[in-house]
C-alpha cells in the first residue's frame, strides 16, 4: 500500500469510527459538562468532589495507580464479561495484565498533569485550558498517551508475543495502527479534556478516571444493543 493510500484509508477509518461513536460519544460529553457543571454549581456534588480531592492529594501518585487500574482496568475487564454472560478461558490473564497496565497509565496520566500544571500553570483561564488541550493532543496523545495503549492491545491480541506484535504491525503501522484511533479519539475525548482542564489540578486525575468509566460503560452497553438489534433482524 501506497505511503498515500495508508495515509486516506486511516483518516476514512478514524472518521468513520468517530461517526458510530457519536452516541456514545455524546452521551459522555453531557456526563462530562453535567458533572463540571454540579462541581460549580451544586454543592453536594462540589463537596462530594472535594473530598475526593483531599484523598488524591494526601495519596499522591498512588491514588492514580489504584483509581485508574480500577476504573480503566479492572471495572471494564469485569464489565464485559457481565455483559457477554460468559468468562473467556483466558480471563484472569486478560484481567491481571489490563489492571497491571492501566496502573502504568494511572502513573503516567498523574505524572503528565502535574508537568501541564508546572508547565501552562494550574488556573482555569481560556488561555491555560487551550494550552493544556493543545498539548494533550498533539504531543502527548501521538507520542505516548494513546500510542501506548493501541501498542499493548495490539501486543495482547497477539498473545504478548513481540516477533507476532512485529507481524502484526507490519510496514506504516502507525498511520494504519494509530492514527485511526488517534482521529477518533480527537472527537470523542477533546470535549472531556476540555472540562477535565478547568477543574483544580487535585481533581483532573479523579475526574478522568469517572468519565474514563463512564466512556467504557456506554460504550459497552452499546456495542451490545447495536449487536443485539442486529441478530434480531436477522433472526
Amino acid at each position: 500500500m501506497k505511503p498515500n493510500s495508508a495515509l486516506a484509508t486511516a483518516i476514512q477509518t478514524g472518521k468513520q469510527a468517530a461517526w458510530q461513536n457519536r452516541w456514545p460519544g455524546a452521551a459522555l460529553w453531557l456526563f462530562g459538562v453535567a458533572l463540571i457543571a454540579g462541581y460549580y454549581w451544586f454543592e453536594p456534588i462540589r463537596s462530594g468532589l472535594e473530598r475526593i480531592g483531599e484523598v488524591k492529594t494526601r495519596y499522591g501518585i498512588l491514588f492514580g495507580i489504584v483509581s485508574t487500574a480500577i476504573f480503566g482496568g479492572l471495572i471494564p475487564s469485569i464489565l464485559r464479561v457481565a455483559v457477554d454472560r460468559k468468562v473467556p478461558q483466558a480471563f484472569w490473564g486478560l484481567l491481571i495484565a489490563n489492571v497491571i497496565f492501566w496502573a502504568f497509565k494511572g502513573a503516567e496520566i498523574d505524572l503528565f498533569y502535574r508537568f501541564q500544571a508546572w508547565m501552562f500553570g494550574d488556573d482555569s483561564s481560556v488561555k491555560t485550558i487551550a494550552s493544556k488541550v493543545s498539548f494533550d493532543a498533539l504531543r502527548y496523545g501521538p507520542l505516548m498517551g494513546l500510542l501506548n495503549c493501541v501498542l499493548f492491545y495490539i501486543w495482547q491480541d497477539n498473545g504478548y508475543s513481540f516477533s507476532q506484535t512485529r507481524t502484526a504491525l507490519g510496514r506504516n503501522w502507525y498511520v494504519r495502527k494509530v492514527l485511526p484511533a488517534l482521529i477518533s479519539n480527537w472527537c470523542v475525548w477533546l470535549p472531556s479534556a476540555i472540562m477535565i482542564y478547568s477543574l483544580p489540578l487535585a481533581l483532573q486525575l479523579p475526574v478522568q478516571n469517572l468519565i474514563l468509566c463512564f466512556w467504557v460503560l456506554v460504550l459497552v452497553f452499546f456495542t451490545t444493543t447495536i449487536e443485539d438489534e442486529a441478530a434480531e433482524s436477522i433472526a
